[in-house]
């Protein structure tokens, strides 16, 4: 068993704040991490992303850091 567990209500929460910030839809959001739509219904159901959403998401949330010599660009697989 971890040790530790995501908290997607707290991701999600991160997620909608900065998203309205920008002003962005959840569909433009999708679109500009790709990732599915469908992902941020999920999130909002209490389910976890899989592992490469969960990344690009804390990409874009810009809490990444430390984790940089495990992620890398789509481009580079």
């Amino acid at each position: 068993m971890s040790t530790y567990l995501l908290d997607v209500p707290e991701l999600y929460r991160h997620l909608d704040v900065r998203r309205r910030q920008q002003g962005l839809t959840w569909r433009d959001l999708a679109a500009l991490v790709d990732v599915s739509p469908s992902t941020f219904s999920r999130l909002a159901d209490g389910h976890r992303p899989d592992a490469d959403a969960l990344v690009s998401l804390l990409v874009w949330l810009d809490l990444d850091d430390g984790l940089n010599y495990v992620i890398k660009p789509k481009e580079q697989q």
